[in-house]
């Protein structure tokens, strides 16, 4: 099995990590990629939010 595979199958845990972890990343480069990353990360904040709530206190959407 490849990384790839890890992270594409269904009900990867890390692939929403990275996915913030890069946008976070794209947030610090200059414009206009900052403006990017910034908005993106005001849109999926939320959802972020949600899931790291189902994963870690059992609540949500994405509880388990």
């Amino acid at each position: 099995m490849t990384v790839l595979d890890r992270l594409t199958k269904p009900g990867s845990r890390i692939l929403p990590v990275f996915g913030t972890l890069y946008l976070v990343y794209l947030a610090t480069q200059p414009p206009p990629a900052r403006w990017v990353g910034l908005g993106c990360l005001v849109i999926l904040a939320p959802f972020a939010l949600g899931w790291l709530a189902g994963r870690v206190a059992g609540v949500g959407p994405w509880a388990e």
